[in-house]
């Protein structure tokens, strides 16, 4: 491993050899092992341990990355701390020449990249009103609605005094060229304001709901079922969460904002553009200079430029280019114009066709035209967030890590209770009591304190103790339950008592009853 890592560093010699060597390395001109099995996380030829410091500390960050904001904030604060310290543009040729596995690479360029959406992005998916639409559709043909849906299609009739379906589209024609002309830097009249404000919030309101139809119209708490549901809702809350964002701050009378790139927000604008003439120094670096220029130009969503990198590396691959994930992204990059997209795909067809047949896009011979605006070609993106491999027929290749689904499901109660059925679930170790730790629903405390098979056995003996000590209130008579020897032994019961401060008061009630009766006390 010393001859190797030795090897390594004599062939990367920054600043001065790199010079030398640009015009015959070039991180768009990668080796076809980019889509073979040979770069596998088991077949590396340099493990973490080995690389030297900093791109060892880079590799770490990348590889524990758990979402592009937050990442892009760590890399943002790991690069800061470099300043001064160690040449930026060394660190970053060493990533891009270094034979990582192309799932690093991919995610660290996204992480480099990203964006969130535009106020005018988020506007051209809300202001088209189609669960809205949906709804009053419903009305009209007398589809029975519950409670939450009878409600909203009341106030939203009462409200704009609609007679029919047909009634509404005006409505949203007017609002669409009110956020329109304060795009154009105009103001519009009050009561032009107060209707889109509205209008958005109601289709906030719209998704919150169909959001939690499609939990409740979950057939089972299957991981795969999961895994696949999950995106979708991820998706809508996304996107609720944005629209919220947008009333708010239309309502304050602010102004329309592109959405922020994460590495430049978090540096600030003069680290940012010493980390761009740090990028000037080394001609290899060329390539990633011209794509995060790109992106600050095109500010693309970072879901949306995963979507359309899927589609410029089928393109690539059917080619035959031995171009990697860089030369990818940058492809998508120069494809996309304000939300739409167009690519040639002249020489790689049929091969594209299997992605092509997934999503609602128009053809006009070789050329594909698509609209994020209309379709988050979801299906493009695979199930780590990152490119879909080349003639895979299914997004999904990736079999779910069970914790991390669970995990990432905490805050949906309906999602959650269902995957507390499937054995796969209660089966794992140690996964219960995390649930138990992360959730704060007291529907699913109580469920885990009702059945046996979820607080009880080898597997899942510590989750008595994680409910006595949860801040979620549950019934009383559950908690007397599962104060017993065959739950919890003596001697933790007594620890739980002297540290009973630390519980909810009913708690340290049923305690000190139960040890009082059983003389422990």
């Amino acid at each position: 491993m010393e001859d190797v890592l030795l090897n390594y560093l004599q062939t990367r010699k920054l600043p001065s050899a790199l010079g030398n060597e640009a015009k015959t390395v070039s991180p768009v001109s990668e080796p076809a092992s980019w889509t073979t099995r040979a770069l596998a996380h088991d077949g590396d030829v340099f493990t973490k341990s080995s690389l030297p410091y900093p791109l060892c500390a880079l590799f770490s960050l990348v590889d524990n990355h758990q979402d592009y904001s937050t990442s892009a904030q760590e890399l943002a604060a790991f690069l800061k701390k470099l300043c001064g310290q160690h040449p930026l543009e060394e660190l970053m040729a060493q990533a891009l020449q270094a034979r990582f596995p192309r799932v690093w690479t991919e995610r660290f360029l996204f992480i480099l990249l990203e964006v969130q959406p535009s106020d005018w992005q988020t506007a051209g998916y809300v202001l088209q009103f189609r669960h809205l639409k949906r709804l009053l559709l419903r009305v009209e043909r007398k589809t029975p609605l519950n409670t939450v849906e009878s409600s909203m299609a009341r106030e939203l009739i009462a409200a704009l005094s609609l007679s029919r379906f047909l009634d509404f589209e005006p409505f949203c024609r007017h609002a669409a060229a009110t956020f329109k002309l304060m795009q154009d830097g105009q103001i519009p009249v009050s009561g032009d304001m107060g209707l889109l404000i509205y209008l958005i919030r109601c289709e906030s309101a719209a998704m919150c709901e169909r959001k939690h139809w499609l939990e409740n119209d979950l057939a089972s708490g299957d991981p795969d079922s999961v895994a696949r549901l999950s995106p979708h809702l991820k998706l809508l809350e996304d996107r609720m969460h944005k629209a919220q964002e947008l009333a708010q701050r239309l309502g304050a009378f602010g102004t329309i904002q592109n959405g922020p790139m994460g590495l430049e927000d978090a540096m600030g604008p003069y680290l940012f553009s010493h980390f761009l003439e740090c990028l000037l120094k080394v001609p290899a670096l060329a390539g990633l200079k011209e794509t995060l220029d790109l992106q600050r130009a095109k500010r693309i969503p970072t879901r949306d430029l995963i979507a359309l990198s899927s589609l410029c590396r089928w393109v690539s691959e059917a080619r035959g280019a031995t171009g990697g994930p860089l030369e990818w992204v940058r492809l998508a990059l120069t494809a996309y114009d304000r939300g739409h997209f167009r690519i040639d795909v002249a020489g790689s067809l049929p091969s594209v066709e299997v992605i092509l047949s997934e999503a609602k896009v128009e053809r006009d011979g070789t050329l594909v035209l698509g609209n994020f605006g209309e379709n988050p070609y979801s299906s493009w993106i695979a199930r780590d967030d990152l490119t879909r491999p080349y003639r895979s027929s299914n997004p999904d290749r990736l079999a779910p890590n069970l914790r991390s689904l669970v995990l990432a499901n905490l805050h949906r109660d309906q999602v959650l209770l269902k995957m507390l059925d499937n054995a796969k679930v209660y089966g794992a170790p140690g996964l219960i009591e995390a649930i138990v730790e992360g959730s704060r629903s007291s529907l699913v405390h109580s469920k885990i304190a009702t059945r046996s098979e979820l607080h009880a056995g080898a597997v899942n003996g510590r989750v008595p103790v994680a409910l006595l000590r949860s801040a979620v209130s549950i019934p009383t008579a559950l908690l007397r339950s599962l104060i017993h020897p065959s739950h919890i032994a003596f001697s933790e019961m007594k620890v739980l008592y002297r540290n009973r401060s630390t519980l909810r008061p009913e708690v340290g009630e049923e305690l000190h009853a139960f040890l009082k009766q059983a003389y422990a006390i």
